[in-house]
């Protein structure tokens, strides 16, 4: 088959939605299918901005970078959109939130089409006013919609009455092989010294919705080891209330890692925190990625599809939203009993490896694909 992705943004760009697409597109490439992508070029993407650029096949898939003039509404501007989604894939997908990827699937030639609905439109209500017809119409189009979780469906306001009737649940799924649990080879530099105790990990984007404000308020005045993973427009002001509050012994920020070094963090530390305040928070793949490396959780008890990865007391803890007393002391419960964080570990290995693995996401949608596609020939 041929197969075409339209995404926001695309690896090295970070985020959990591009994690999701590369790792759906690099695996259909690797079981023998043409795989294309189109994306704007974001902030990861470090040469000429500027032109369109289609690049060689990597991890045999192909990936065609659009200029892009300006972001408006969170969204990027890369008109040459319309032509790229041209491509004459067998199936098309539809990465949604992203409207100028709906607006392709509309004005474009009719094929079979999956939009995969990671979340409406959080916080612009203008935009959602203005996006929403469009957003509905395709999914009423679409051969089928896919959201990761019942929660992702319960929060869908996108997709219309006739979206949401033929919405199915496909989990998000991680690499247990490469996030295996493991002591890594080299304790990464940027971690605290091991005597100072376990070391609380938190990996994303630094942007409001991830309550790293909450976090630091937890972490102040605490004995407490935290490494922040991430870049983001809130950097600035986390360095500055680190430096100005006199968090630096203990609270690292470190910036962005690379994929391949990202396991190693995972493995060196004690703990994941993700401690997100609204239902920006989807998922949280990052939660997959600690659980996998035996390590774990500690997530806010949102109504979104978190609640679906991180089982209270038995995979991790949950604390309410920007709850910093609780969260501290949820954090102080883990770092303080290494039998309770072995437990939960173990516990989250093993519903990782039962339910959220990358192979069964890939076969789940390669399968979906050759339905659709069949049926509609």
């Amino acid at each position: 088959m041929k197969i075409l992705h339209l995404s926001k943004f695309y690896p090295p760009d970070p985020g959990g939605l591009e994690q999701v697409v590369a790792a759906l597109a690099e695996g259909a490439a690797r079981r023998g299918h043409e795989v294309r992508v189109v994306a704007a070029t974001g902030s990861g993407w470090r040469r000429d901005p500027g032109r369109r650029i289609t690049e060689p096949p990597l991890h045999g898939v192909v990936v065609v970078r659009l200029p892009t003039h300006g972001v408006w509404w969170s969204q990027p501007v890369a008109p040459g959109y319309l032509a790229a989604a041209r491509w004459p894939a067998d199936v098309i997908y539809v990465h949604r939130p992203h409207p100028l990827a709906d607006l392709a699937a509309a004005l474009g030639p009719r094929r079979p089409t999956i939009v995969l609905h990671h979340s409406d439109v959080q916080r612009q209500r203008i935009a959602r006013l203005v996006y929403g017809p469009l957003a509905a119409l395709v999914a009423r189009r679409a051969s089928a919609v896919v959201v990761a979780t019942q929660a992702h469906l319960d929060h869908a306001r996108d997709l219309g009455a006739a979206g949401r009737a033929r919405a199915r649940v496909i989990p998000f799924g991680v690499d247990a092989a490469r996030f295996a649990p493991g002591t890594p080879r080299r304790r990464p530099a940027s971690f605290p010294p091991a005597e100072r105790g376990p070391v609380a990990l938190f990996v994303g984007r630094l942007v409001g919705y991830k309550g790293l404000d909450v976090l630091l308020d937890a972490a102040r005045g605490s004995a407490l080891n935290l490494v922040i993973v991430g870049g983001g427009p809130l950097e600035p002001e986390l360095r500055r209330r680190i430096d100005a509050e006199g968090l630096a012994e203990r609270v690292r920020l470190v910036g962005e890692v690379s994929d391949d070094d990202l396991p190693a963090y995972h493995r060196a530390a004690d703990y994941l925190v993700l401690p997100s305040t609204t239902a920006a928070e989807m998922f949280g793949v990052v939660l997959l990625e600690a659980m996998a490396c035996a390590k774990p959780v500690i997530s806010t008890a949102l109504t979104t599809g978190v609640r679906d990865v991180n089982v209270p007391d038995v995979t991790g803890l949950v604390v309410p939203p920007g709850d910093a007393a609780a969260l501290r002391a949820a954090m102080e419960r883990l770092a303080g009993d290494a039998a309770l964080r072995a437990r939960l570990g173990a516990a989250g290995r093993e519903r990782v490896e039962r339910e959220f693995t990358l192979d069964k996401m890939v076969e789940a949608h390669l399968a979906l694909c050759e339905e659709i596609s069949k049926g509609e020939k």
